[in-house]
């Protein structure tokens, strides 16, 4: 499964925070974490820690994405504990993370990407990934190389 994730360029993101007022307006609360001032997103996991520990079989995966059944939350956080990079909360008794919009009320593509003016917030596939990989990895070589390094 080539699941979309959403990843940060620390490099472009002039720290407005758009895309946590663009969340909030979508979903009430915006399920974006902030981390040395840069927005920390969920990765989406293939085999998603979060879901894997929840006692209660609340998040379950709906387009390969988690997804907090609020019904069935019970608040208990174990989730949050799971959560490798800390991108899931419990606020009012119940867990949040991003879904990528797909439980917005009206499907849209993430808000948080469209309300980014400095285009530092994408939504890009593992292969995508991969491809910036080789390219960051190519530029250092590059740099490496220009400072006598070989």
């Amino acid at each position: 499964m080539n699941t979309k994730i959403i990843l940060v360029n620390p490099e472009k993101c002039s720290k407005c925070f758009d895309c946590i007022t663009a969340c909030e307006k979508v979903h009430g609360i915006s399920r974006i974490k902030k981390i040395e001032n840069i927005p920390i997103f969920c990765m989406q996991c293939e085999k998603a820690p979060c879901m894997e520990i929840c006692p209660v079989d609340a998040i379950y995966l709906e387009e390969g994405i988690p997804i907090v059944n609020k019904e069935k939350c019970i608040g208990c956080a174990m989730c949050v504990i799971a959560c490798p990079i800390g991108a899931i909360f419990v606020k009012d008794g119940v867990a949040h993370k991003c879904t990528l919009c797909l439980d917005a009320k009206e499907k849209i593509f993430p808000a948080c990407v469209e309300a980014c003016k400095d285009k530092a917030i994408m939504l890009v596939t593992e292969d995508e990934i991969e491809k910036i990989k080789e390219e960051n990895l190519l530029k250092i070589i590059r740099v490496l190389k220009s400072k006598g390094c070989d």
